[in-house]
């Protein structure tokens, strides 16, 4: 879970059109969780080779390797605060570390699913919730 603060806050402010592109990454990171469920975690190392996002290229490495979660969170948790990103960067790099996270506490794709709807804020949550669990089954 990604430490909070206003400063952080702030710069993760972006408009309802930014927050429905979110779709296709809680997408990409059920299927990552249900292969590495499947095949283990060392299968998502050809994910990361194949990604164009350096920051899931990254994270995806450091959850093949097995690195411990207090120790992702940390490691992806910096690249947040040394980041200038703002809005959709930004919310797109949050939800992605949040993914990383969730893979690399061996969560299903459901908990997957409820961790990341959190970033389209409470008023819209539950409906793209209901839709993702619709297309994901």
């Amino acid at each position: 879970m990604i430490r909070w603060n206003a400063e952080l806050a702030k710069r993760l402010a972006c408009g309802d059109d930014d927050r429905r592109a979110l779709g296709p990454l809680i997408r990409r990171f059920i299927d990552l969780a249900r292969k590495a469920r499947k095949e283990g975690f060392l299968a998502l190392e050809a994910d990361a080779t194949q990604s164009d996002d350096p920051l899931l290229k990254v994270g995806l490495r450091l959850v093949a390797e097995g690195i411990p979660a207090d120790t992702l969170e940390d490691i992806l948790s910096t690249y947040l605060l040394a980041s200038d990103e703002k809005g959709w960067p930004f919310l797109r790099s949050c939800a992605t570390i949040e993914g990383l996270l969730s893979l690399s506490a061996g969560d299903d794709s459901d908990i997957l699913i409820r961790k990341l709807v959190a970033y389209y804020g409470a008023d819209r949550a539950l409906a793209v919730l209901q839709e993702l669990e619709g297309n994901a089954q």
